[in-house]
């Protein structure tokens, strides 16, 4: 039986791939939680306890990154690429917003390739970023 914050847990990637991440609010901390698990694949150029400091250049912004679609350069190039039909993808898209995958699985079958175009990298991504490199220097530190 799944555990309540499995149940409200959003997943990235899988066991079998490069990376899994998880993402679920940590109501103890009244925090937003992001754990990354990085596999073999990523982790090729980590050949010492050393090179971890590394950690932050191959994760951001490649593999953990905050975004938001640019719904009007999308609607743009629909309705320049695809007229009245264009209208209908996006009407599609919206209604399935709320989740990222869901709009580019929807628009991929759709025709448009390369969703990724259309994303707007978010504010928060700096503070990510920071994070990463925080943690990379206590690393550092604490292996010294």
């Amino acid at each position: 039986m799944q555990n309540e914050r499995e149940k409200r847990a959003l997943y990235y990637g899988g066991r079998k791939t490069d990376k899994l991440v998880r993402c679920y609010q940590k109501k103890q901390l009244g925090k937003f939680r992001v754990e990354l698990e990085l596999h073999s694949g990523l982790l090729r150029d980590i050949a010492t306890l050393d090179d971890f400091v590394y950690l932050p250049d191959i994760v951001y912004p490649n593999h953990l990154q905050f975004v938001d679609f640019d719904w009007n350069r999308l609607e743009k190039y629909l309705s320049k690429s695809l007229g009245d039909e264009g209208r209908r993808i996006i009407a599609g898209a919206k209604s399935r917003s709320r989740s990222l995958r869901r709009v580019r699985r929807y628009l991929n079958r759709n025709g448009v390739a390369n969703v990724h175009r259309f994303f707007m990298p978010l504010e928060i991504n700096e503070k990510a970023r920071r994070a990463l490199d925080q943690w990379a220097r206590q690393f550092k530190n604490r292996t010294l």
